[in-house]
């Protein structure tokens, strides 16, 4: 069951903060082929970028994303065993069409975990004083974090130990990559 914090702020934004028209926007969202796009360009412009050092950080990056995964995914839902909110009936839950109420716990959001542990990864490899390239990220990952909260299936302390999670992660991967750079040697 969840906490006064995560039921108010739970109904607040999956039904008094709602809309119709932004229901379609935020099952894009939390669709995961939806980003294929975006993650094709990042792996285009990392090559033209970095050439051969490409590879290093594809594999850093998806290691990152797979950590984070495995750890919410095979390690805390089922540990925490936390109900999904879509299934707390009391809470009047809202789901928008083309959503689904998964059977696997809740705590800790893995859209969340993953998707800050690329943003840290590409905040940290694009430099933090490009502010625009950390603005994006960060805003990236977190809208995708608030619309599992908007979309029904996952508490707000879920989204949010996710992306805690995923920032661990993403961090941890890059430093393995720059670990690799001065191992390697690479120019």
């Amino acid at each position: 069951m969840s906490n006064a914090f995560d039921t108010y702020f739970y109904q607040l934004i999956n039904q008094t903060l709602s809309a119709e028209w932004l229901d379609v926007v935020m099952v894009r969202f939390s669709d995961k082929l939806f980003w294929t796009p975006l993650y094709a360009l990042c792996i285009y412009f990392m090559v033209k970028e970095f050439g051969k050092k490409s590879m290093m950080i594809l594999l850093c990056l998806f290691i990152a994303v797979a950590a984070s995964d495995r750890l919410t995914s095979g390690f805390m839902k089922p540990y925490f065993g936390r109900l999904r909110p879509c299934h707390e009936l009391a809470l009047t839950p809202r789901i928008p069409e083309g959503i689904s109420c998964s059977e696997t716990g809740s705590m800790a959001s893995s859209h969340a975990a993953n998707h800050f542990a690329f943003a840290v990864f590409m905040v940290l490899l694009y430099g933090l004083k490009k502010r625009s390239n950390t603005i994006f990220w960060l805003s990236w990952a977190t809208v995708i974090a608030y619309s599992r909260v908007y979309n029904g299936v996952h508490y707000p302390t879920d989204v949010i130990v996710g992306a805690m999670v995923g920032a661990l992660f993403g961090f941890l991967s890059f430093k393995l990559y720059n670990w690799s750079l001065i191992k390697l040697k690479w120019k």
